[in-house]
């Protein structure tokens, strides 16, 4: 497996993106950095690409930002100060705007920026002992990039409590925010992950990348005419497809 990042794409389309810098938790440098905006900057332009999962390597899955990197970016100037963060938002953003399904599979401890990549996929998955945490009051900084995919996430309820006090909290209660969708044992985290893929892939690409594409769009718009009328349209516009006319036709055989 290579350092610090694993990126490999089967026959299937299937991504594999494994943070591997188990020595360091799994913690983001700028060369982890660079190396995740880089493979999700492909997965966006690549049409192989059918789904992505995010995984860590070793005993955690992501312990935030390096601290010597945070320091050193503080440290420096403005403007690679100011650019060193922007480096973490767009990959936050990429990940959260990839128009191919996302799966999280949280084997350990996620810290910090690693909630934050929890919370931009689209489906997260962990084992009972993983352990959430936004730590960033503890040195004094903010949750600030990772705010709006936990925002969304888990609301502002939880936020307050975590983001003030800092204070770690199981798998289970990231369940009941909303932060995960499914908790396993440790050794049911590839079985589990595998049937969400499993699930994923038999569903129409086309479908799924524009499922993603309302709710990013609908999320906080008000119900009304405008918006009728517009999902409307979008799902005219889809049953008019032929790999829809197709899917249904076959169905209808049955």
């Amino acid at each position: 497996m290579q350092e610090p990042l694993d990126f490999v794409i089967d026959s299937a389309g299937i991504a594999r993106l494994t943070i591997n810098r188990p020595k360091r938790a799994n913690s983001v440098d700028a060369e982890l950095a660079d190396g995740l905006l880089a493979a999700l900057d492909w997965c966006v332009t690549e049409p192989k690409v059918r789904l992505l999962v995010l995984l860590g390597a070793g005993r955690s899955f992501c312990a935030g930002v390096d601290l010597k990197w945070m320091l050193a970016s503080g440290e420096g100037d403005d403007e690679t100060n100011y650019a060193d963060a922007l480096k973490l938002a767009k990959i936050l953003n990429r990940l959260s705007t990839l128009p191919v399904p996302t799966v999280a599979a949280v084997s350990g401890p996620a810290i910090g920026f690693g909630v934050g990549l929890v919370a931009a996929c689209d489906i997260a998955l962990a084992v009972e002992n993983a352990v959430f945490r936004f730590s960033e009051v503890k040195l004094g900084v903010l949750p600030a990039v990772v705010s709006p995919y936990v925002l969304a996430a888990m609301g502002p309820r939880g936020a307050r409590r975590y983001f003030l006090t800092g204070e770690p909290f199981p798998a289970a209660e990231a369940a009941r925010w909303g932060l995960v969708h499914q908790v396993c044992p440790m050794d049911g985290l590839g079985s589990a992950t595998a049937q969400i893929v499993t699930e994923l892939l038999t569903g129409q690409l086309a479908a799924q990348k524009g499922a993603k594409a309302l709710i990013e769009e609908y999320r906080l718009r008000p119900i009304g005419q405008p918006l009728m009328e517009e999902t409307a349209r979008r799902l005219a516009d889809i049953r008019r497809t032929p790999e829809t006319q197709k899917t249904l036709a076959e169905l209808f055989k049955h």
